[in-house]
C-alpha cells in the first residue's frame, strides 16, 4: 500500500499510454511541484460525477492508473504543461486528505496472464489485422497497421486506449483481467468486420452505422 496524490479526470489512462495535460488550477499546480520535486508519479482516476474544473471533490472511480512525469515546463504565470505516461494500475483504499488536493491510500494491482490462455494473445493480433485488411478491402486504399506490442496484457491496453468507446467501457476494461479485455475487443473488432462492405473499392463512410472507430 502506497499514498498518492490523485487528478480526477475525464479520461481512462492506461498503462503504457500517454497524457498530456494543461495545469491551471491552483491544487493542481501545487501537486505537480511536489511530484517533480519528489520524482514521485500521481494517480489518475475516471470522474464518476463532477466537474474536471472548480469541482471540489469530484466523485471518481476507485480504479485508476498511475502517471509518470517525462517532461513539464513551468509557465511564467505558473501553469504547467506536462507530459505524462501511464504505468500501474491501483486501487483506491481509502482517501486520506482533500486540500489543497486530493490523496489516498492506493493497493498497487498486478496483471498475469496464466499459460492456458496465451494462445487468445494471436488471436487477438489476428482479428485486428483482419480489421484493417477488411477496410483496405472496403475503401480500396492499404492502410498502414502499426506494429502492436508483443506482451499481451500490454496488446490489451493499447488497443483499450485506441479504440474510440465510452469511458464507461474504458473504465470497464481497466478494472477487469486481460482475458476479458482480450474476449471483449475481439467481439467488437469482429462487429466492425461484419459491418464493413465486401469492398469493391466503392464505400461512403456515412453509409454505415459505426459501432466505434480508431482514435
Amino acid at each position: 500500500m502506497t499514498s498518492l496524490p490523485l487528478f480526477p479526470l475525464h479520461t481512462v489512462l492506461f498503462p503504457g499510454s500517454p497524457l498530456t495535460l494543461h495545469i491551471f488550477e491552483e491544487r493542481y499546480r501545487l501537486m505537480m511541484a511536489h511530484c517533480l520535486e519528489q520524482h514521485e508519479p500521481f494517480g489518475v482516476l475516471l470522474i464518476r460525477d463532477g466537474a474536471e474544473v472548480g469541482d471540489p471533490n469530484p466523485i471518481a472511480y476507485h480504479v485508476g492508473t498511475t502517471a509518470q512525469i517525462n517532461s513539464s515546463v513551468r509557465l511564467d504565470d505558473g501553469r504547467y504543461l506536462v507530459s505524462t505516461v501511464g504505468q500501474q494500475r491501483f486501487r483506491v483504499t481509502h482517501s486520506t486528505q482533500y486540500k489543497p488536493y486530493m490523496m489516498a491510500h492506493v493497493e498497487l494491482l498486478q496483471d498475469n496472464v496464466q499459460a492456458r490462455h496465451m494462445a487468445l494473445i494471436p488471436r487477438l493480433q489476428k482479428v485486428y489485422d483482419t480489421y484493417w485488411q477488411a477496410v483496405a478491402a472496403a475503401t480500396g486504399v492499404q492502410q498502414e497497421v502499426e506494429e502492436l506490442p508483443l506482451d499481451g496484457i500490454d496488446l490489451t491496453y493499447h488497443l483499450a486506449h485506441r479504440l474510440h468507446v465510452s469511458n464507461e467501457r474504458k473504465q470497464h476494461w481497466l478494472e477487469s483481467d486481460t482475458v476479458t479485455r482480450i474476449h471483449e475487443m475481439m467481439i467488437l473488432l469482429r462487429a466492425e468486420i461484419a459491418l464493413l462492405p465486401q469492398g469493391n473499392g466503392h464505400y461512403r463512410g456515412d453509409q454505415i452505422n459505426w459501432p466505434w472507430s480508431w482514435n
